[in-house]
């Protein structure tokens, strides 16, 4: 299983990263601390999901996922919105879909996912490689 849970998409789609070049008028800097700020909260996101998972709390639940879902597509997370997505599907079932492990399972996967993440959004920034503190036990 690789790091989008065994799909075959791509962790991070540069032409978002391009196409929010064009709308910024080109400005590398700009795009760079977009992703920095993405990056810096998505540890945030990810753990206040689990909060709400844990808890079986849809409406938080429904919030931290739709966050980490549009923050992700706007950076080109392609992977990482396409989890959110589905998660945010089962989320919308509490409480029928309570099933403590399927949930865990899927934040785990959604964790893997956001490191791979990470480190491709660094690599395609070319931000500073400590960019990734805080996501390494996620």
């Amino acid at each position: 299983m690789n790091a989008c849970g065994g799909r075959s998409g791509v962790l991070v789609d540069p032409a978002v990263l391009n196409e929010l070049r064009v709308e910024l008028g080109g400005d590398h800097g700009a795009v760079g601390e977009l992703v920095r700020n993405y990056v810096k909260l998505l540890p945030a996101r990810i753990d206040r999901l689990q909060r709400a998972v844990d808890a079986l709390d849809k409406e938080e639940g429904l919030d931290a996922v739709l966050s980490l879902k549009t923050s992700s597509a706007m950076v080109g997370a392609r992977c990482l919105s396409l989890l959110a997505a589905e998660l945010e599907v089962r989320i919308r079932l509490f409480p029928v879909c309570d099933d403590a492990a399927e949930l865990s399972a899927s934040l785990e996967e959604l964790g893997r996912c956001a490191r791979g993440t990470v480190t491709g959004l660094v690599a395609a920034c070319g931000l500073a490689p400590g960019t990734t503190a805080g996501l390494e036990a996620s």
